[in-house]
Order: C-alpha cells, then sequence, then structure tokens
C-alpha cells in the first residue's frame, strides 16, 4: 500500500488479541490433545511389537511334568541372560519314542528349534509366532518410520495448499481408521501394510497440529508454545509406557491407543482456519473475521484491533521473487552452501539415529524396562526447558560440541563398564538428556545458516537425512545379538564424528538471518576472519 494509509501485519494483532485469552487456551487445549496423541502412533510400536521371553519347544517333555527341571538337559543355557536359549535346543539321540531322561540328550550337538514355547499373555510374539524371527519383530518399527518418511512428503503440501485444520483432519481420521484395522489383523503381512498406511497419511499429526498451534499467537509467544507442545509429547510417551505396563494384550493396547483419534476428526473440523495460513493465501476478509469472532470471545473490541489496516507481509509483491530457478542454481553452486549442507544433514541424522536409538534400546536397560523407558523420556522436559537458556548464553556450536562430547563418552562408558543399577541408567539418562539438548539445537541451528530464499528446501533435505537415521534406530536391537554394547558404540562414534563436524560451522549467535544466499556464505567468511585476527 502506497497511498499513504496505516498499515499493521498479523503480528501486532495478535499481540494485541492477547496469546491467553479464552479463544487461544481453547484452541491451545483442542490443538495439544492431538499432539499428546502423535506421541501414541509415533512411539507406540515401541511397546506394541516388544520383546518376547520365549524357549524352544520340546517333544515329549513339555506338557508331561509339572515342572520343568528337564530344561537343564534338554535346552542350553544363554550365559549372558541366565535363561534357556531361545533358538537351539539339544539333539534327541531317540528319535522314536521321547521319554525326557537326561540320558537321551546329547550335551554336545545342538539343533535349531523348530516350535516354541511363549511366555503367558497375548503379546505380538506369540500370536505371529515370530519365535527366532526377531528381524521382523524389528521391522515392524523400520516399516512405521517408513512410513512417517512418506508422510513428511505429503503432509507440507496439503498443510500449504488446503490448511492446517484439513491436514490436522485427514491425519486424525487415517490414525484413526488403519490404526483399529491394525488391531484386527490376523497375518503378519496385513499388519504391516496397515501399520504403513497408518503412519504414511496420520503421520502429519504432529507438525500438522504443532504448526496450527504457533500460527495462533505472536513472535513472543512462540517458544513457549513450542516447548507446551514439546513436553506434551513427551507426557505422551509416559502414558504409553503406563498402558503397556497394565495392557498385555497387544491388541487391546492398540485400541486403546488409537480410539480417541475420532474425537480430533470430529471437533477439528469446527475450530477456525489459521489466519495466517488465510492470509497468505489472500483470503483476507475470512482472517479478519476469525480474528473478529477470537476478538468478541477474549472480550476484546475488534475496532480496537484496526484490522481494516491489516496487511501480511507474504502478500507484498516484492517479496515474490520469480527468480527462484537462478536461486536454487547459485546455491548448488556454491561450495560453502554445500558443505553446509552435507554437515547438517549428518548431525541432523545422528541426532534421529541416537535420539530415537536410545528410546527403542532403553527397555534392555536392568530392572524394570517401563520405568527405564519413563525415565529415558523424562529427562527430556528440562532439557527443553535448558536449551532455551544455553543457546543464548554459550552460542549453538559450543552448544552442540558438548552435548555430541557428552553423548559419546556416556554411551561408551555404558557399553564398556560393567552393568550396574547403580550407574548404568544413570549414563543413559545422561546419554538421552545430551542427545536430546542436541537434537532442539541442531532444528534451531540450521534454520540460521541458510537463506530465506531457500530455507525450507534445505531443512527439508536435512530433515529428510535425520529420517534416515529414524529408520535404522528399530534395527539397533538386532545388534545386540553381537554384542550387548553394539548399539551404544555406535552411538558414540556418530556422535564423535558429529562434534568433530560441528568445528567446521560458524556461529550464529546474535546474527540475523540471512535472507540471501550471499549472506549465508557470509556466515562462514566472518568466522575466518575472525580466526585470522586473532
Amino acid at each position: 500500500m502506497d497511498d499513504g494509509k496505516k498499515v499493521i501485519n498479523l503480528d501486532s494483532v495478535l499481540e494485541s488479541l492477547g496469546p491467553y485469552g479464552r479463544y487461544n487456551l481453547l484452541n491451545f487445549v483442542l490443538l495439544l490433545f492431538p499432539v499428546l496423541l502423535s506421541s501414541f502412533y509415533e512411539c507406540g510400536f515401541i511397546f506394541e511389537a516388544q520383546e518376547q521371553f520365549y524357549r524352544c519347544k520340546v517333544h515329549g517333555c513339555d506338557g508331561r511334568f509339572n515342572d520343568t527341571s528337564w530344561i537343564n538337559y534338554t535346552i542350553p543355557t544363554d550365559s549372558e541372560r541366565q535363561r534357556p536359549e531361545t533358538c537351539r535346543r539339544y539333539a534327541s539321540l531317540n528319535t522314536t519314542i521321547l521319554q525326557c531322561s537326561p540320558d537321551e540328550f546329547s550335551t554336545n550337538q545342538t539343533v535349531p528349534c523348530d516350535s516354541f514355547v511363549y511366555e503367558e499373555g497375548h503379546s505380538f510374539v506369540k500370536e505371529f509366532d515370530l519365535g527366532c524371527k526377531e528381524w521382523k519383530r524389528a521391522l515392524v518399527g523400520t516399516v512405521h518410520n517408513s512410513g512417517m518418511f512418506a508422510a513428511m512428503l505429503v503432509t507440507g503440501a496439503i498443510s500449504d495448499r488446503f490448511g492446517r485444520k484439513v491436514a490436522v483432519g485427514i491425519a486424525s481420521c487415517a490414525s484413526f481408521v488403519f490404526g483399529i484395522a491394525r488391531a484386527f489383523t490376523q497375518d503378519y503381512l496385513t499388519y504391516l501394510a496397515m501399520h504403513f498406511l497408518e503412519a504414511g497419511l496420520g503421520g502429519g499429526l504432529y507438525p500438522s497440529a504443532y504448526v496450527l498451534a504457533v500460527e495462533l499467537v505472536g513472535l513472543k509467544q512462540r517458544v513457549i508454545v513450542s516447548a507446551m507442545c514439546n513436553m506434551t509429547f513427551v507426557v505422551g510417551v509416559v502414558l504409553i509406557a503406563l498402558l503397556a505396563w497394565f495392557v498385555d494384550n497387544w491388541r487391546t493396547y492398540i485400541l486403546i491407543l488409537y480410539s480417541p483419534a475420532i474425537l480430533v476428526c470430529i471437533y477439528v473440523w469446527f475450530m477456525n482456519e489459521s489466519a495466517r495460513w488465510l492470509l497468505s493465501k489472500g483470503r483476507r476478509e475470512e482472517a479478519v473475521k476469525i480474528i473478529k469472532s477470537a476478538a468478541k470471545m477474549n472480550n476484546l473490541d475488534p475496532r480496537k484491533l484496526e484490522l481494516d489496516a491489516l496487511a501480511d507481509p507474504l502478500l507484498k509483491p516484492e517479496i515474490q521473487t520469480g527468480d527462484k530457478k537462478s536461486q536454487f542454481s547459485k546455491a548448488i553452486r556454491s561450495s560453502i552452501i554445500w558443505k553446509r549442507l552435507v554437515i547438517c544433514s549428518f548431525l541432523w541424522m545422528t541426532c534421529s539415529l541416537v535420539y530415537y536409538g536410545l528410546s527403542i534400546n532403553s527397555v534392555s536397560l536392568s530392572g524394570n524396562k517401563y520405568v527405564s523407558f519413563m525415565l529415558v523420556v523424562l529427562v527430556e522436559i528440562p532439557a527443553y526447558i535448558v536449551v532455551v537458556i544455553v543457546l543464548d548464553k554459550y552460542g549453538r556450536k559450543k552448544t552442540l560440541i558438548v552435548n555430541y562430547v557428552t553423548c559419546a563418552v556416556t554411551s561408551l562408558l555404558f557399553a564398556f563398564l560393567p552393568r550396574s543399577d547403580w550407574w548404568s541408567i544413570a549414563l543413559y539418562l545422561i546419554g538421552k538428556w545430551s542427545v536430546t539438548l542436541a537434537y532442539s539445537s541442531v532444528y534451531i541451528y540450521v534454520s540460521e545458516v541458510f537463506p530465506t530464499n531457500m530455507r525450507q528446501t534445505l531443512i527439508s533435505f536435512c530433515s529428510t537425512a535425520g529420517r534416515i537415521g529414524s529408520l535404522i534406530a528399530p534395527l539397533t536391537p538386532l545388534l545386540s545379538a553381537y554384542h550387548k554394547s553394539m548399539p551404544t558404540v555406535i552411538f558414540g562414534v556418530m556422535c564423535i564424528i558429529s562434534s568433530t563436524l560441528v568445528l567446521m560451522l560458524p556461529e550464529t549467535r546474535n546474527m540475523r538471518l540471512p535472507d540471501t544466499i550471499e549472506e549465508a556464505e557470509e556466515l562462514s567468511r566472518m568466522k575466518t576472519r575472525s580466526v585470522a585476527s586473532s
């Protein structure tokens, strides 16, 4: 507008509207509920397809005696776990009639199991008879995360084109339909198909609800809203462990987790769309109508908001660049941008692999696996609070290096020290705390080292690399079959490499966001000049 009229932006309107009025609080509650549910759907598979204890079925012995003392001479003992081996038994010398006496079994020769005896209960492993097929159990997590990977490709497009609440509605409905359907599957392949479809179509629940919640408030409240979403997610993961602790039927467990999604699927269509998204689409009248209704709910006179002067930077013609191809070609020709992109992608992948890997492997800690899992998750809450303080006080690079090194040291100590309830869990928790801090820092840092005109594209590339880490994480427990500490050794090595790579990146504390490729490159040149001058 160049006719001298007063122009105000949406952030100032939202500040005047008040971040904690009845309208905002009601919408926060309605949006934090799908955030809570998204934690069920992103992490629920950890206990849905959890490890199951089983042993070989010994024909002629099982079912004949009230005691199981015969197991000592029919099945070898796993010395590390102090229980019968899962996949092999001693060969029987008499193959016709088995009386189950010690002299009928060879203690020098073992054979693979052909059938299994499982623990009591209605577990996923037992029902699909996955004895000695551990890779099939681990594949559940990989298929789930593959679906989440696919969701990344479509969620943003749906949200940007059709609206935030539409994306939340589609994700919640898909989660309900395919989640409930999974609880009634009768074979393993159908189960995997339902898992992939549920994650692929419903995996956008968290980012869609998160974006809608953040767009409700102005600039000053976004950090608080982000922290609320992160903490709600953590609470949801703790609830998963509590539910799995008391519900031993995997089908009942799924039904309890996914049934609440129908509520979101119904009420989200009655919610207002994001005013910011409407403005970005040129639908100003609809945005103004929503803001007026919000003002009335907050007992505020809409006339005081000066909505007639409302504009939005996204609609200004001077920022609508038509030279996107030249900007992209300039970015791929920049060695600085390429190096930064590769390093940031590796940092993100490390965080994702270690973060999810530590969560998944926590169920194998000594003591109660449910308590161990909850402790590993709860340590994230103070980490989300601390990261806001340390990033501004000590800078991005120092924060990343210290946390990567801390995670590496604790992971390697956990791997090579004898297991003990006194220090093993403590080391594990410190490692999870550190990688949570690093993960939060990487997300912020990556948005600060790339130019505005290419930021979303380059961040999406890094995020995609991160998903590779989350795809691999569910498979890391399989490495424990070769050495019980191999997963944490890999985590430690990845963190050491990442801490070294951070040294090659510029510091961005107190630096304004670069708008162009040239300004982004200047960050590295400023670093070089400061080193030379010192």
